[in-house]
């Protein structure tokens, strides 16, 4: 009789964390730097962003002047695993200490980057998240995992931003700010960089804001090999299933300033 209660709790603990494995719980995933299938490159409108985040550094300051009140800026660079959809692979080598510190009040108490003075330079214009110290973040979850170098790995993200600026993508929505546009115009504008089908690598993100449907990100899937004088019709790679925008057919681009309710 004890042996088969036994052998019934072995059963149940196995079908438990069977489970929890296959909703992204069980096992640590392997966090050994450089071990991922490719990047989300994510970019942010910031207008919109900062319509919710008003009390930001990067918000109070912004000028209708300023690169990302025109340009998408950079968010983030993540490596990424297919079939890893809560984005459990991160903090690579990173002790409990400084992910502990990981939280929008405490970015600038984590340990600061080793950055050239050039990057320490660029970052800002095109991250304009710097200012709350977002580059912390992005490092120590994100980075650590890519096998680069703290420099290496902002210096290739900026530059691969700042190249965005001049595509037709990129200058379909600076030409739009404050206008409705469609996806699918967008969209088309992408192919037009990349070639017929390469909008699979790219997907559209929204948040409401005042009433609208506003872009908010774009995020774009690159293979690990990063493409050095910007993005080009090889440079993609298929993202997970789970990877899925969400804008309407039609949304807003916002502009610098708070919208008035």
């Amino acid at each position: 009789m004890i042996l088969k209660k036994f052998l019934f709790a072995v059963v149940i603990a196995t079908f438990i964390s069977s489970a929890a494995f296959a909703k992204g719980g069980g096992a640590s995933p392997d966090l050994t730097p450089g071990k991922f299938d490719y990047y989300v490159f994510a970019l942010s409108w910031q207008p919109a962003f900062c319509e919710g985040h008003k009390e930001k550094k990067e918000c109070v300051s912004q000028t209708e002047e300023r690169y990302d009140a025109k340009n998408l800026a950079l968010h983030g660079l993540w490596p990424s695993r297919k079939g890893d959809r809560q984005h459990r692979y991160a903090y690579c080598m990173v002790n409990n200490k400084i992910k502990n510190l990981d939280k929008p009040d405490s970015w600038c108490k984590m340990p600061k980057l080793n950055l050239t003075d050039e990057t320490a330079k660029n970052l800002p214009i095109y991250m304009p998240g710097y200012a709350s110290c977002l580059q912390n973040h992005e490092w120590y979850k994100h980075g650590t995992c890519s096998g680069l170098k703290a420099n290496d790995y902002f210096e290739a993200a900026y530059t691969l931003d700042s190249k965005i600026a001049d595509t037709n993508f990129g200058k379909f929505i600076s030409a739009n700010v404050g206008e409705t546009v469609t996806s699918g115009d967008l969209l088309n504008e992408f192919e037009k960089d990349f070639g017929v089908g390469s909008r699979k690598y790219v997907n559209l993100f929204c948040d409401k804001a005042q009433g609208d449907d506003m872009l908010s990100e774009v995020r774009i899937y690159l293979k690990k090999q990063l493409p050095k004088n910007g993005i080009a019709e090889g440079s993609f790679a298929l993202p997970d299933k789970s990877e899925r925008g969400n804008c309407p057919d039609s949304f807003f681009v916002d502009k610098a300033g708070f919208s008035e309710n």
